[in-house]
């Protein structure tokens, strides 16, 4: 019989989780490290004279380079709470530095085209966002009214000819929402169809489990029976003894034949007739103590 692998579905989907919100806090903050390095020079040559703005994207630049480096150091072990937090962090400076750069626009006098970093940001927080609906949906709602706020704040409704903003921008907001929902909404589906994939394995293995006691125990039965037939002959002065272990024998085959039970949940290979009783409880000891050391650690 072809050996059945260990199943390790359930311990797979959280190191799926984990990973999914590893990578996305990865891409994040080194999105966040080379748009920010290239927009401290363009904002040196955009508003000569004001440091403010630079000395926000040289920090946020900073930082990014901390978390990206924390990140790399936990690859593998980082938990999706300190993806998230990570994630968090790197973003929410986006909300002072946003601001900052509009007011900063604004007062210069140039042409230039308003909220587009929370546009933006807004759709990368609904395909990056690591956990959850909650982190995603209020830090896209955060962004979301900021913009709002100073488009109205900073009078851009009456200077800029947009008659279209901040609509457009809370339709990229709607978009961002929608992208984070289906996104959560898949990985869900995705839990629980490894969640019903492992209870087969578990049932299965179960199974296998009980065919291999039946058929472990069908020898040495026939052999039971046999004897008790051969002492009812020889001796039956022990009638009485001979009854209980007649109903001990009937108890016993009455419980193997019960767990032929389990013989439909058993997914039998084309080249695979029979069950290894020995190889199958072989198989359950490692299993058990594979589980014990992993316990223990």
């Amino acid at each position: 019989m072809a050996r059945a692998a260990p199943s390790h579905s359930l311990l797979q989907a959280t190191d799926e989780q984990r990973a999914r919100a590893w990578w996305g806090a990865v891409f994040a903050t080194a999105m966040t490290l080379l748009g920010e390095l290239a927009y401290v020079f363009i904002d040196w040559r955009v508003h000569p004279g004001d440091l403010a703005l630079p000395t926000l994207r040289a920090l946020h630049v900073l930082e990014a380079v901390g978390l990206l480096g924390l990140l790399v150091t936990r690859r593998g072990t980082a938990p999706p709470e300190l993806s998230a937090g990570i994630f968090t962090a790197v973003t929410l400076p986006y909300l002072i530095i946003f601001a900052v750069a509009e007011v900063a626009m604004a007062a210069l006098g140039h042409p230039w085209m308003p909220l587009t970093g929370h546009r933006l940001l807004m759709l990368g927080i609904g395909l990056l966002a690591p956990t959850g609906l909650r982190l995603g949906l209020g830090l896209i709602g955060a962004f979301a009214l900021e913009a709002v706020l100073l488009w109205y704040g900073l009078g851009l409704n009456e200077r800029l000819d947009m008659p279209w903003e901040p609509w457009i921008t809370l339709v990229w907001c709607g978009t961002g929402c929608g992208l984070l929902v289906f996104r959560v909404r898949t990985q869900r589906i995705e839990q629980r169809l490894q969640k019903a994939r492992a209870e087969a394995e578990s049932l299965e293995r179960v199974a296998r489990l009980f065919l291999a006691m039946r058929d472990a125990a069908n020898t040495p039965l026939q052999s039971l029976e046999v004897g008790v037939s051969l002492l009812q002959q020889r001796s039956p002065e022990n009638a009485a003894l001979l009854v209980t272990m007649e109903r001990a024998l009937a108890r016993l085959r009455s419980l193997t034949v019960r767990m032929a039970i389990a013989d439909p949940l058993v997914d039998w290979d084309s080249d695979e007739e029979s069950i290894d009783a020995e190889e199958v409880l072989r198989n359950l000891e490692e299993s058990l103590t594979r589980e014990l050391e992993r316990r223990r650690h």
